[in-house]
């Protein structure tokens, strides 16, 4: 979180220099967006972070050897049994 903050201080400085270098307006303006970007993925990140489980669940499926009869197929119109 220090760093996020720390990054948020220098896109303002970096929006404070745009202002008082006019010749430089854009390239500290650049510099303020880049600053911007990194704070924001370190946030999202860290909110991330706080969400997810500290280990993760793992299910497994457990498989029947028994025939599933759900799958099986009605008879073909002339009454023979699917191939398959």
């Amino acid at each position: 979180m220090k760093e996020a903050i720390r990054l948020r201080e220098l896109e303002a400085e970096c929006r404070q220099r745009a202002l008082s270098e006019p010749d430089k307006k854009w390239y500290w303006l650049a510099q303020a967006a880049k600053y911007q970007v990194q704070a924001s993925q370190k946030l999202a990140f860290l909110s991330e972070e706080a969400g997810a489980p500290r280990t993760p669940e793992i299910k497994l499926a457990q498989w029947s050897h028994v025939r599933d009869e759900r799958r099986v197929m009605d008879p073909l119109p002339d009454g023979r049994k699917s191939p398959w």
